[in-house]
């Protein structure tokens, strides 16, 4: 009697734990969804902050080895208004099961608009982590559970990385905050009404103290995603260097629209 009360209160114990899969975040994606994205960034050829936009189009599904992945096709433009007819500026492989993005192809033109051959590049492990240049999606499902926060060396296919994600509810007051400075007179950014998270998602540089005590440098992607949209309605990429921490800003992003092809 006494062994299976034991066990019976040890299948209730694990009936009511929250798992931490079940407890994660991933956004749904569907063909004929798209999104649209202003990104206040630095021209590095001219040393100046200027807007970008760019528009997401989940294209098709198509094979990438043994995967099905999303085809999400990315054009960009200096006006927020980008229709899906322009010219694709890169074209994203990303796994359906697991949101990694596997094949990165970029689109070659001539100055005067003639394409060249595409330029692609296989990443079989998944592009991951805060890195320029890159989609610098988080890990899906979001592992709200983890409380893990020690940078750990991860093979990419191109690179080793310490790397660290840590996920949690975002507070509404921050989220607030982030995205009415967004906000200009003529755009408004778009506003989650689902639940909100908030993802830093961390390199570090020189996790090994350096010369200075205390030196370290970290790469932070700060982002929200929220399960309404499917992309995050902000970013912000920054980096911090120095016995400091002096933060330096790299680039921040708004979403400023969500559709559907044929709506």
């Amino acid at each position: 009697m006494r062994l299976t009360r034991v066990v019976l209160t040890a299948l209730a114990v694990a009936a009511c734990a929250p798992s931490v899969r079940s407890s994660g975040y991933a956004p749904k994606w569907r063909v004929g969804d798209w999104w649209i994205v202003k990104t206040w960034e630095i021209w590095p050829n001219r040393g100046v902050w200027e807007w970008n936009y760019r528009r997401y189009d989940v294209a098709g599904i198509e094979k990438v080895g043994q995967n099905d992945c999303y085809v999400l096709e990315i054009r960009g433009s200096r006006r927020p208004s980008i229709g899906s007819s322009g010219i694709v500026d890169i074209v994203l492989h990303v796994r359906t099961d697991n949101l990694l993005a596997v094949r990165r192809t970029v689109m070659m033109h001539r100055a005067d608009g003639e394409p060249l051959p595409p330029m692609v590049r296989y990443h079989p492990l998944g592009l991951f982590g805060p890195f320029v240049a890159e989609p610098r999606l988080p890990r899906f499902p979001l592992q709200l559970m983890n409380q893990d926060t020690v940078f750990k060396k991860e093979r990419r296919d191109d690179c080793y990385a310490y790397l660290r994600e840590i996920s949690r509810p975002a507070d509404p007051a921050l989220v607030e905050r982030l995205l009415a400075e967004g906000d200009t007179a003529d755009i408004r950014v778009v506003r989650p009404s689902g639940a909100v998270y908030q993802v830093r998602n961390e390199l570090g540089g020189n996790v090994i103290p350096g010369p200075q005590p205390g030196e370290r440098e970290i790469t932070q992607s700060l982002q929200l995603w929220s399960d309404d949209l499917p992309w995050r309605p902000f970013e912000e990429l920054v980096g911090y260097s120095g016995p400091n921490s002096t933060r330096s800003v790299t680039e921040r992003s708004w979403l400023i629209a969500v559709g559907h092809k044929g709506k």
